[in-house]
């Protein structure tokens, strides 16, 4: 057995095993793109997801295998290699007779790697995420990575289970019989735990660096777009883009060639022996209480982290933070202690007799729900539900809550400036803003002379009072009328109320029924 150095400098210093991995590498990742443009039509982007990481992949199971005996060689050079090593010549060999045994692991054996990728992701991720929300770095996990994470967490997961299925192509490849090659798979983790780390760690660094590169490419690319920088006729982020690519079609090279060097070098012969000889060949009985116990505590495990997935189990601060005594900070803390408990905002006509609601938003910060009511058009969103008319499984409170989205039309902005305290009543608060640039700023995050030439103000005022004993808005108003001078055009004139009702609920509409198995993905997924 050679130290790891030595395989991965022996099985990239062998070209045509360097040549065949990066060929699979490249027909692997060029199948898949070529699936994702060809399903782009027909699927959303989380069906292509689904089917890239479904795929088997045949190609590298076949092309791995061709190669295996040049890799034994390669590993452990003619002058040592074993005498006993059946397959002199790959392909040339037995291999032909064993296409169905290779064609089974590339399907079954991947889809048995996705399930246990799985347990991986579950078992990795949940504590991951349940430390950010802990620590207040819950921000992190966006639409993006709340709904794309868990593909790529599983494929991750399903490579490095690939490292069992992957030591029997290795050693079928070199001309192995089928039944001994699944006896090499078992007997792996009890004979040669600290090689299966090894291989753990290296497919690992793989995953990092590729992640590494993407990043650093797609940062590059969008920078030589913003600056439209071009080479000849052509953009110049074609450039980076083709370094990019290289970059990856070289590390998934040294990747595969290295792992099919390690299976071989670590794992090959290792299967305990099938029948007596001379010597005490009797094999180890296998540890059944010990197989019987990890086999109950990875159960275990991944019920403790589905159960806190699928029931909101994360820690949520919705505590508040201690009000200031500057009036702008004052305001803009209340509106952040409001914005993270469970609340509902009501967007009022002032100018109606009754005060009409013209706009409702809930949120329950809790167990993430939203809903959203406009003149009778009404929306619900979960964590595993996107409902705008016909519901959807989709991560919808992650999509609808990111900053930029957050839905609470009507309300003053939170970077308002220029408050000043008018009223102090008991465990009330009141604020107000006149200037008109700052009244407008408050309702639209803009300049008003973005909109008038030479405004004419007619009427400009905004207030809003603070419930001081909960440390959070209680209600609100904002006048404004304003026009262009010498325009014919009809002026700005808004006058609307708001207010805040804490901890309110948001009921599912009933419409939507029981949860569908595409929301039960979601609710176990979308953490």
């Amino acid at each position: 057995m050679s130290s790891f150095r030595t395989v991965l400098t022996r099985a990239t210093s062998n070209w045509r095993l360097v040549a065949v991995a990066a060929l699979v590498t490249v027909l692997e990742g060029g199948f898949r793109i070529t699936l994702v443009d060809f399903l782009d039509l027909y699927f959303g982007d989380l069906w292509l997801a689904a089917a890239v990481l479904l795929w088997p992949p045949i190609v590298a199971v076949f092309g791995l295998a061709a190669v295996s005996s040049t890799a034994r060689t390669a590993i452990a050079g003619e002058e040592t290699r074993a005498k006993e090593d059946v397959a002199g010549s790959g392909w040339d060999g037995n291999l032909a007779g064993r296409l169905a045994a290779l064609a089974a692991i590339a399907t079954v054996g991947h889809w048995v790697a996705l399930a246990l990728g799985n347990v991986l992701f579950l078992v990795v991720d949940t504590p991951i995420r349940f430390v950010l929300y802990w620590a207040g770095y819950g921000d992190l996990l966006t639409f993006a990575v709340v709904t794309f994470g868990p593909f790529a967490g599983i494929g991750i997961g399903a490579l490095v289970v690939w490292i069992l299925p992957g030591i029997a192509v290795a050693e079928i490849g070199r001309g192995v019989g089928v039944t001994d090659a699944f006896r090499t798979v078992i007997a792996a983790p009890r004979s040669s735990p600290r090689s299966l780390a090894t291989a753990t760690a290296w497919t690992l660094a793989f995953v990092g660096g590729s992640a590494g590169a993407f990043v650093a490419t797609d940062r590059v690319v969008r920078w030589f777009e913003d600056a439209t920088l071009t080479v000849g006729p052509v953009d110049a982020a074609i450039v980076p883009i083709a370094l990019g690519i290289s970059i990856l079609v070289a590390a998934g090279a040294v990747w595969l060639a290295g792992a099919l060097g390690l299976a071989l070098d670590r794992f090959a012969d290792s299967r305990p022996p099938s029948r007596s000889s001379g010597r005490d060949t009797a094999p180890r009985s296998v540890p059944i209480a010990r197989l019987a116990i990890a086999v109950l505590l990875v159960t275990s495990l991944v019920v403790a982290a589905g159960a806190i997935r699928a029931n909101e189990i994360r820690p949520v601060d919705t505590e508040p933070e201690p009000l200031p005594n500057d009036p702008d900070e004052l305001y803009a803390t209340a509106h952040d202690n409001t914005d993270r408990s469970n609340h509902a905002f009501r967007w009022l006509n002032a100018s109606a007799p009754d005060e009409e609601v013209v706009y409702e938003f809930r949120i329950d910060r809790e167990n993430r729900h939203v809903s959203t009511s406009l003149d009778g058009y009404d929306t619900y969103h979960t964590n595993a539900v996107f409902h705008v008319g016909q519901p959807a499984p989709l991560p919808g409170y992650a999509m609808m809550t990111e900053e930029d989205r957050l839905p609470k039309l009507g309300e003053p902005s939170p970077d308002a400036e220029n408050w000043t305290v008018v009223a102090e009543d008991g465990d009330e608060i009141t604020l107000e803003l006149t200037d008109p640039d700052d009244v407008y700023f408050a309702q639209h995050e803009d300049e008003l002379d973005e909109r008038f030439d030479d405004p004419v103000i007619h009427e400009s005022w905004a207030r809003v009072t603070i419930d001081t004993e909960r440390k959070t808005l209680s209600h609100g108003e904002l006048r404004m009328n304003v026009s262009d001078r010498g325009s014919t055009d009809e002026a700005y004139d808004a006058h609307l109320a708001y207010e805040y009702e804490i901890g309110a609920d948001v009921e599912r509409p009933e419409e939507l029924g029981p949860p569908t198995i595409g929301e039960r993905f979601w609710q176990l997924f979308a953490y």
